[in-house]
């Protein structure tokens, strides 16, 4: 059982974590700039075939001048859109929130001004960062009164929230400004170091997991990760200069790790190696909305460009999806250093652009070697093996991985499938906690799975003569560690899995076999069970439950409670009239604590009611006592049979009084029992009923 436990534990935590609010509306955020990143990406891909096929350079410069624009504007949407998000989740006004995001990442471009390397490696983290940080504080400073400049009463509510916006959207501006001129002042952040130089490639396996590991880390973070490491990417393009001239001098090339090693093999697709990605959701995943992403994406990977998945699946800030990740680049350069050290491949002499396609950057960086062309191939298929399971879970997130057998009930807890669906169809929806939620939902039915339900039966009396004329069947739960646990929570767990009816046939079928089991033994006695209002709101259930309760032969009745009767009303006359049929007997449990009861007894045919604890607890005011009195004679009058639950003193027994017959419930005669302890307590009370007479 260790192991289950243990992946249970880390699924839950992983979906709190893959769940958590500010997460969520970074994706979902993120997931509205898909067609302007689109757009900014086919703009560079016509400038690099534009290139490649010989057009005017003013139309190269055209396209790459767009493609430039574009891409300068992202960090600024990027805002706008988490800033909108999270106004959505903190219920401030959202586009004067989203503009005071995207202006905040105006003031960071601004300070940065003159620190383009900083500037390259931070602004994109900013975008992303600044707007989890500044809209709570936003909504935190327009809680207090003294920041709202206008009263409620003069304006409209859309001028009102916006002008209401200005002061927190002021204070949290000159926040950032305070704290963007203190971090320019340490040097290491003003002036992004350079942590390698072309001497230090001496252990190239060492540098090229670090390279590869963090730049699938920063781009998990949203940090563009060739602009972060421009200053190594820098050392990787000095290093193919090398080569090339090592080899124009006739000399070995010393440098294998290189730019056009990582560019041809380490980010086959993209950072990630996110080609693989595409071609395993391809191969292994049956989710249409993942499977048309992968399709849109196909064309895009094959020149390198992956912001569709790292933004659309996305990638970003999904823990489900950074282990292969970063592990997909750091094997592939492993391998491709492997097999250039053996001699297998020539080293990366030339340059290319990082956006030159899948097979033929391989073939052009090698000047020609066809080997190259192989290596890919074949660690494109590594690449897929190793996303492949990772696929496989998605995919499994709403099948069979969040499915539970319960022993008891014979039944299986399937989790609710296509969890993402609601976001798909509309990313503005308020629930976030969502997958967290339900993998709560999962863990509590995982823990109900291993618990041992049985039944007891509570005796129910008669005041005037004594004698024990039925029971109430009810659900008890055993842990592993042997302890009786309290119903009440676990019912409410199993009611929100939408479980209740298997609980109710399998409530069924005990007291049925316990009845049974008395019959065998000449013993009698009728049993009542609760029957949710789940399983009487469908026909196919109603009708299973009433084949259980026929083998009992009107022995073992129901009750239900006043909800039950709320739902289609002609369905459940007909199920009472065929229960009734059976010779059982109909009950409303927890009479006049629900709706409007007084109305289901004379739309019902109700055989009798039990009045709720709560009117025999309120018996010590006089009020209470009043209302207790009433009902009782207003039972007498329908000639309703009456069992009072909850009594546990002599006091409370005493002041019930009435003249039908009256059924007492509670802790004065007896707790509820097992099964087998019924009979000796049901004849026991018998002799004490009849030992004042013999006397």
């Amino acid at each position: 059982m260790g192991y289950p436990r243990i992946r249970l534990f880390l699924t839950h935590r992983l979906a709190l974590l893959a769940g958590a609010e500010s997460l969520r509306s970074i994706r979902e955020g993120l997931l509205w700039l898909l067609p302007c990143l689109l757009v900014s990406a086919v703009m560079l891909i016509l400038a690099q075939c534009a290139q490649a096929l010989g057009a005017p350079g003013s139309l190269v410069e055209l396209l790459t001048g767009l493609h430039n624009r574009l891409s300068s504007i992202i960090p600024l949407l990027v805002a706008a859109s988490i800033g909108y998000m999270l106004a959505l989740q903190y219920r401030l006004p959202q586009l004067p929130v989203a503009f005071l995001c995207l202006s905040h990442v105006v003031i960071a471009i601004f300070l940065m001004r003159d620190y383009p390397l900083a500037a390259a490696t931070f602004v994109l983290f900013i975008a992303i960062a600044s707007p989890l940080l500044n809209v709570p504080l936003m909504a935190w400073l327009h809680r207090w009164r003294w920041t709202r400049l206008v009263d409620e009463d003069l304006v409209g509510q859309n001028l009102k929230g916006t002008i209401n916006m200005v002061l927190p959207g002021v204070l949290t501006s000159l926040m950032l400004v305070v704290v963007l001129q203190l971090l320019l002042q340490v040097h290491d952040v003003a002036y992004v170091q350079r942590p390698l130089d072309i001497d230090s490639l001496e252990h190239p396996y060492l540098n090229a997991i670090l390279l590869t590991s963090s730049n699938s880390l920063l781009w998990f973070f949203g940090i563009h990760g060739t602009h972060a490491m421009q200053p190594l990417m820098d050392v990787m393009e000095q290093a193919v200069a090398l080569n090339a001239a090592e080899q124009a001098a006739g000399q070995p090339a010393r440098h294998a790790l290189n730019s056009g090693l990582l560019g041809c093999f380490a980010f086959i697709g993209g950072s990630g190696g996110s080609l693989a990605l595409v071609l395993a959701i391809l191969g292994f995943s049956r989710n249409r909305s993942m499977r048309l992403l992968a399709l849109a994406s196909l064309a895009l990977s094959l020149f390198n460009v992956n912001e569709l998945l790292l933004f659309g699946l996305p990638i970003i800030l999904n823990p489900r999806l950074l282990v292969p990740f970063m592990l997909v680049p750091m094997v592939n350069v492993c391998l491709a250093l492997l097999v250039v050290q053996l001699g297998w491949v020539g080293p990366a002499l030339v340059s290319v652009p990082f956006t030159s396609p899948v097979l033929l950057n391989a073939y052009l960086s090698t000047q020609g070697d066809w080997g190259a062309v192989l290596l890919q191939v074949a660690l494109l298929g590594v690449g897929t093996l190793i996303y492949s399971p990772y696929v496989r879970s998605l995919q499994r997130q709403g099948e069979g991985a969040d499915q539970v057998y319960l022993k008891t009930f014979d039944t299986t807890f399937r989790a609710l499938e296509e969890r993402g669906r609601l976001f798909e169809l509309d990313p503005m929806v308020a629930s976030y906690k969502q997958a967290a939620q339900q993998s709560l939902q999962l863990a509590r039915i995982q823990q109900l799975s291993e618990y041992d339900f049985h039944l007891e039966y509570q005796p129910q009396v008669v005041k005037d003569s004594g004698l024990c004329n039925g029971c109430e069947a009810l659900i008890r739960a055993r842990d592993r560690d042997g302890q009786v646990r309290s119903p009440w929570e676990l019912l409410q767990w199993l009611g929100q899995a939408g479980l209740m009816p298997e609980v109710d046939f399998w409530v069924a079928t005990q007291a049925v076999r316990q009845q049974q089991a008395w019959s065998r033994i000449g013993f009698e006695l009728p049993i009542t069970i609760n029957i949710s209002s789940a399983t009487l709101a469908s026909a196919e259930h109603g009708r299973r439950l009433l084949e259980i309760l026929a083998r009992a032969h009107g022995r073992v009745s129901v009750e239900i409670t006043e909800d039950a009767l709320v739902g289609d009303a002609l369905l459940t006359q007909q199920w009472i009239g065929k229960l009734h049929a059976l010779g059982a007997r109909l009950y409303i449990d927890d009479f006049g604590t629900g709706f409007s009861a007084l109305s289901y007894l004379h739309q019902f045919p109700v055989d009798g009611i039990k009045i709720d604890r709560s009117f025999v607890l309120a018996l010590r005011e006089p009020k209470g006592a009043q209302v207790l009195n009433g009902l009782l004679r207003f039972c007498e009058t329908l000639k309703l049979k009456v069992v009072v639950e909850g009594v546990e003193t002599r006091e409370q027994l005493d002041f019930l009084e009435s003249s039908s017959e009256l059924t007492i419930q509670g802790w004065y005669y007896s707790k509820a029992l097992p099964g087998e302890q019924i009979p000796g307590f049901v004849s026991q009370l018998a002799r004490n009923a009849l030992a004042p007479s013999e006397e």
